[in-house]
This record gives C-alpha cells, structure tokens and sequence, in this order.
C-alpha cells in the first residue's frame, strides 16, 4: 500500500465518517470493503452476538483479539455470493455506522506503520469500546445521571426509581459510588462493563416496575455518578470512566450553579457533538418565584449554544432541556417520558457510537485533510522554483550577466578617455587563452542533490 492509495482512501472517507476527513482534492476511488466474519449470522444474513438467541450475554472479559488489531489487511476478503459479510455481532448498528466504523478500522490499520500510537490511540478506543458494547445487550439503555455538588442529582434517582436506593443528605460528597438501577432483567453484562459491584445495583420500586402506565422505562439502566465537582480526585475519576461508557447521560444543573466554568469546559463543550444522547435538567426550579424559571431556562440554552450544542426544540435532532423539582416532583414526569422514548427506541447506543466516530474522525482530520486544492499552488511552485534556481546557480549566473552586460554599455556609451583604455586592455588581452569555468564533480553532485530535494518537497 503506498501513498497514493492512502490518498485514496482518505478522500473515500468522506462519506463513510460523515465528511470529517475528506480532502479538497477529487473523489476518492477505493471501495472500503467490511470484514468477514465466520459466526453468529443469521438466516436474513444479519450477523447476531453468540448465544442471543437464548438470551445469554457474551462476558466482556472472553479471550480474542483486540478487534482494531487483528490484522485486518491480510485477512480482507472481498464479497461472497453478491453479500458483503459483516462482523459477529454488529446486529444492533444499522448499516451506515457499520460501515464508518469499517472505515476507521481500516484507516487505522493503514496507518500503524505512519502515524505514532498516541494519534490513534482515540479512534482504537472508540474501535474497541464500539465492538464491547454490541457484544452486550441491545435492548438495555444505560443512562447516566451526572451533576455537581448539591445539584440534586441523588435526589432524581431516587424520584425516578420510586424508593430512595442512593444516600441524600447535607453532608458533601454525599455519593461517593456509582450506584445502578436497572428496570429489566438481563442487564449485567453491562454493569460488569461499568465496573459496579453487585452490592451497589438496585431494583426500583414494585410499582415503578410494573404498572402499566406510558412511561414504562423497560430497558433502561439508570446509574447514579458521584458528584463531578467533588474534592475527592477518585470521584471525579470515576466519572469521567463512566460517562465514556453510558449510551446518554442526564446532567443535572441547579439555579445558583448551572453556569459554572468547570461543567462547561470540561464536560459539555468537549461533548459537544454527543447532543442527541444528551438532557440537561434544571433542578429546584420550587426555589424560583414566578417568571425567573423561563428567565433562567434562557440562560441555560444561551449557555448550551455558546458550548455549541444543539438543542432539540422544534423537531430538531438535540440536547433536551428541562425544568423540573425532583423534591416536588414538578417535571419529572416529562423526563420520565423522555427516557422512556430513548429506551423505546434502542438508538442511544448507535447515536453514542456514531458520536464518538465523529470525534475520533475530526481528531484525525488535520493528519489527512491538508485543507488545499489538489496539485501545487502558486507559492508552491514559486518556492520550487528558488530551490531549482538555488541548485544550479541561476543566481550566480544572473550576476554574471548583470556585470557583463554593464561592462558592455560602459564600452558602448563612456568617456573617449575609457573608450581608449578599454581599447588598450584589449590589445593587451589578445593572443591570451580564455577557458571556460569548470564546474567541480562534487559541487554538481550537490546540486543534483538539491534539485530532488526540491522535487520532493
């Protein structure tokens, strides 16, 4: 494989990874071909995690290879029988994240031998986090409950799951865990992922659980973080693992600290293009009188807009914005129906996913994409053009010929006084042998030398 066919390749990608990182330069002409994978499709050829269909969940621990390292290039295969084979497992993404994540598993099998371990140490994680979440379970929706000291956010798990599973109270850091509660069966799998232990995953209450009602919640698995702001730096780590896992997360803001710096520059402007698996709550909106709450909200969304993430009003794909009361209760249902649409609809993880491509891809961009019109501009060709007249002498050979061309006109235009002296130095130089100058063998293998410089650069 050598550069053109990487050239190639990433101008392809611009439309497997969404135009993230495709050059100015021409359509690319390589088809991205998928992995061939030997088990678990089915009968209507969409490969299944082994054992779905008996319901067993596959351990995330199980022995294989890391699935970005697996010697894709000498294991390509190209299609069989008019289908393109597809990995084990890959049935919970739809067919366009299937073949982005293709791509970048292929560029960054490309590049190992070009680019150092820490520029694709990004899009290897999202490589191997994306294929152990489609090894677990599709119908389960982890969303995590994230907020900062105070904000209420225990208080809301505890309103949502109908029975107080986590610690509230004035003392700061109150939760010092994450704490689980999964609504259905079948969820451990994913707990294991997220590393929580069995003594902190909970159930919620019998009649949250099972009453019939719009806002059933089956399938969602609610994690309750520690606070992101918290004194103790093994809190704040565990969030930050955490929320590189959930499939959405709900951040919980309060009236006094929803504009605070921390929350904006460290979480939600970096997770800027995680927007559609993303809701921001206003908590304790009792503690506001009359209009401040409408008056606040417009803070917010001016805020959210300056971290530059959509929002999801009027249809919109986005972040969705809520006041709420998880002490009275004022608003919760709202959200309760929320998670119950996402969990409904089994996409958060592909969206997460698909985000999380998007990053990795715009992190790359500038390795590939240069930004410029394909062939050389015209700085290019001037600074080639130096080079070039720098490698064989053109600049001495000008000077040259600006002195002899002034000797010339001095001959033509002085004084009859020079012109007799001039004409006394010539007699003087005829019969004299004039050679021409000889250019040593080592200073023209130097120019030689710079002339494919030049050409290469």
């Amino acid at each position: 494989m050598d550069d053109s066919d990487l050239t190639d390749l990433a101008d392809n990608l611009a439309d497997n990874l969404g135009g993230n990182l495709g050059g100015a330069g021409g359509s690319g002409s390589v088809a991205l071909r998928e992995v061939a994978s030997s088990e678990g499709e089915d009968d209507e050829g969409e490969a299944a995690p082994v054992g779905a269909s008996r319901g067993v969940e596959i351990p995330v621990g199980r022995t294989e290879s890391t699935p970005w390292d697996d010697g894709l290039i000498a294991r390509r295969v190209a299609k069989q029988g008019g289908e393109v084979a597809v990995p084990a497992g890959s049935g919970t993404y739809d067919g366009q994240l299937k073949q982005r994540l293709d791509a970048l598993r292929e560029l960054v099998g490309l590049s190992r031998t070009r680019l150092d371990g820490a520029t694709l140490a990004e899009a290897g994680q999202v490589l191997d986090e994306a294929a152990a979440r489609r090894r677990l379970s599709s119908r389960h929706t982890v969303v995590a409950i994230a907020g900062a000291t105070g904000s209420g956010k225990s208080t809301l798990f505890n309103t949502l799951a109908g029975v107080p599973l986590s610690e509230t109270g004035l003392r700061r850091p109150t939760t010092s865990a994450p704490i689980a509660c999964s609504w259905t069966d079948g969820a451990a799998g994913l707990l294991d992922r997220l590393g929580i232990p069995g003594r902190a995953r909970r159930r919620p209450a019998q009649g949250q659980q099972g009453q019939q009602r719009e806002a059933a919640l089956d399938g969602l698995v609610l994690i309750d973080l520690p606070d992101h702001d918290s004194a103790a730096l093994e809190h704040r780590e565990q969030v930050d693992r955490v929320l590189g896992l959930v499939d959405a997360v709900v951040w919980v803001v309060d009236p006094e600290k929803y504009a605070d710096a921390m929350l904006h520059e460290r979480y939600l402007r970096p997770m800027a293009g995680h927007a559609e698996v993303m809701f921001v709550v206003l908590n304790q909106v009792d503690r506001l009188p009359g209009d401040a709450v409408e008056q606040v909200l417009d803070d917010l969304r001016r805020l959210l807009d300056e971290d530059g993430i959509a929002l999801g009003e009027h249809g919109e794909p986005g972040a969705t914005v809520l006041p709420l009361s998880a002490l009275t209760g004022e608003g919760v249902d709202d959200l309760r129906d929320c998670l119950d649409q996402v969990t409904t609809e089994r996409r958060a993880a592909a969206r997460r996913i698909g985000a999380d491509v998007d990053a990795a891809a715009d992190h790359l961009k500038h390795v590939y994409a240069t930004g410029r019109q394909s062939g050389l501009s015209e700085e290019a060709r001037e600074e080639f053009a130096d080079r070039l007249a720098e490698a064989v002498g053109a600049a001495a050979a000008g000077q040259a010929a600006g002195r002899e061309w002034s000797r010339g006109a001095n001959r033509a235009c002085g004084t009859p006084w020079l012109r007799l002296w001039r004409w006394y130095e010539d007699r003087r130089a005829v019969g004299s042998t004039v050679t021409a100058p000889v250019v040593p063998a080592d200073e023209e293998v130097t120019a030689r030398q710079r002339v494919e410089h030049a050409v290469r650069v």
